[in-house]
């Protein structure tokens, strides 16, 4: 892909500004934007970074028209979900709304199941199911693949670098797959009880994928994490209030929060996260918790015998 239009936004956030400025120190003297403390995973880095300059991918959502022509209105799109997401955040964290009315409910929904749908993580993972459905298709679907002999279950990781084509190519398909997806994602997070979590003192982290899926306890390891399956959906709304969605019926509720379940929601924050976390520079949140290696985009399958 060749970009040449300078009118087009190149750099583009994988998670929203709005959002990252609830986890940072205000702009102020010698500061003009806001600023976080970004922790490489497992922790062995950390430094400070400006919420304009976290989270920022080139061209990840650059899309072309059906003349072929290159057009950034996907990011103009997330924009307006993002706004609408950031005025119902305000009102619950910032004003004390409460309950939860639907006017605020469905902007972050929407929000929520875009952040989910739209990270570098969720398109990682498209490549290495596109590579493995190419590998077994072009070699028979009860063929043997190189290193992974027998029925399985097998660990598959992507094996080839993506050409320039293969990017362009993937990143029309990421993008297409979260449009026909948002929907339904939307429709799940509105069908869950809400629990909103609120700290006084202890703070919370968030994460290049601060939209959370809790493992379900005590499953086999080879069971799939989605919106629809899952023991709760954890996103941290801000330093002090959390958001836990989970399957069920009930009313909305608010808690207060505990000591111990700031650390257990960072810890499963850290968990879920790809490549960094990131906190308010003048927290500690991360003490005592156990901090992972990078998360490697992967499919388990078996084969058919």
């Amino acid at each position: 892909m060749t970009v040449s239009d300078p009118k087009l936004k190149r750099a583009h956030h994988t998670v929203p500004r709005f959002h990252l400025e609830r986890f940072a120190r205000p702009p102020g003297p010698g500061r003009a934007h806001a600023q976080l403390t970004r922790v490489e995973l497992p922790g062995t880095k950390r430094h400070p970074i400006s919420v304009t300059s976290a989270t920022v991918e080139r061209d990840f959502y650059l899309m072309r028209t059906t003349e072929g022509d290159l057009t950034d209105a996907f990011e103009d799109q997330l924009s307006e979900v993002e706004g609408a997401a950031a005025a119902a955040v305000r009102d619950l964290v910032d004003k004390g709304a409460w309950p939860l009315t639907d006017e605020n409910r469905e902007p972050i929904a929407a929000w929520a199941a875009l952040q989910h749908l739209r990270t570098p993580g969720e398109r990682e993972m498209l490549a290495v199911a596109t590579e493995l459905a190419s590998e077994i298709t072009s070699r028979g679907l009860r063929a043997e693949l190189p290193g992974l002999a027998g029925a399985g279950p097998h660990t598959y990781v992507r094996q080839r670098e993506l050409s320039r084509e293969d990017r362009d190519q993937l990143r029309e398909i990421h993008l297409q797959g979260m449009v026909r997806s948002f929907r339904s994602a939307v429709a799940t997070l509105l069908g869950c009880a809400w629990t909103v979590v609120r700290f006084q003192r202890k703070s919370l982290i968030t994460s290049d994928t601060p939209v959370t899926l809790i493992p379900i306890a005590d499953a086999d390891i080879r069971t799939p994490l989605s919106l629809a399956s899952n023991d709760g959906i954890l996103v941290p709304l801000d330093r002090r209030v959390a958001l836990l969605m989970v399957d069920g019926t009930g009313d909305d509720r608010m808690i207060a929060g505990t000591t111990q379940a700031s650390k257990s929601l960072n810890q499963e924050i850290v968990n879920g996260a790809r490549r960094c976390v990131f906190h308010h520079p003048d927290d500690d949140p991360l003490a005592g918790l156990v901090l992972p290696e990078p998360a490697q985009a992967q499919l388990m399958f078996e084969r058919m015998v």
